[in-house]
């Protein structure tokens, strides 16, 4: 089995060799995406449930609508994020928040959505992509992506940092980390389990790690996974997860 790693390396290795450039980094994702079913998802809606909340996030016509469902006490909330911005009903009744208030809930259910559906919008305006390295993770050759944004259409997290392994064979994503800063900064990675086909979308859940150190690099995450010397924090998990197709 290692023989064979080492050969596809020496084969990839060599193909990088051949020519003056760097693999394409926007190739590489494309195909990622395409395995994960990006185009199927702007074509229906995702449900799960997420830390025993349910979420659902609906595409069509270039149009979209991310729902959160919560129960305060008696009473039933649905936060709602849509191209036209964010809403927070009560009982069906549409509550006037302030803008700090919105604005945290909007950002609350963005981020469950966008790491329930990546890669999806992996290829937006804002995306910038860098091609790192060839590496090895378990004996498995990845593409290391670099993804970070445009301050211009990146969102209020557009300093953050993402690196994503590719699978240089099947092009799927296993593992990802990123960078963030909010009232703390830091660093995650993720490695992916439980993967499933559904209607043609990719879900996946994830074991959740974080590094000990404050100043590690991004693209070293992955060695320190494999050394054991990452910090498990969470599971995340897509529970009764389904797609339906428009």
């Amino acid at each position: 089995m290692k023989k064979n790693i080492l050969l596809l390396l020496s084969i990839v290795l060599l193909a990088i060799s051949c020519d003056s450039n760097q693999p394409d980094p926007r190739t590489i994702m494309d195909q990622a995406m395409k395995v994960h079913g990006t185009d199927v998802t702007d074509k229906g809606e995702l449900s799960f449930d997420f830390r025993g909340i349910p979420y659902t996030a609906a595409r069509k016509n270039g149009a979209y609508t991310y729902k959160r469902h919560l129960m305060i006490g008696a009473d039933t909330v649905v936060d709602q994020l849509s191209n036209e911005g964010f809403s927070r009903l009560k009982n069906g009744q549409k509550l006037n928040l302030p803008d700090s208030l919105s604005t945290r809930y909007a950002a609350s259910v963005n981020s469950v959505i966008y790491f329930a559906q990546l890669p999806y919008s992996l290829d937006g305006e804002a995306i910038n992509l860098k091609y790192i390295a060839l590496d090895t993770i378990n004996e498995k050759a990845y593409h290391e992506i670099q993804v970070t944004f445009k301050e211009e259409g990146g969102g209020e997290d557009h300093e953050d940092v993402f690196m994503y392994w590719v699978n240089a064979q099947d092009s799927f994503i296993d593992y990802l980390a990123y960078s963030y800063c909010e009232e703390e900064c830091g660093y995650r990675f993720r490695e992916r389990e439980n993967r499933r086909n559904l209607n043609g979308v990719i879900v996946q859940d994830y074991n959740n790690y974080k590094a000990s150190e404050h100043d590690t690099d991004l693209s070293k995450l992955d060695d320190l996974f494999e050394n054991g010397k990452l910090v498990k924090l969470s599971d995340i998990d897509l529970e009764r997860a389904s797609f339906s197709k428009n």
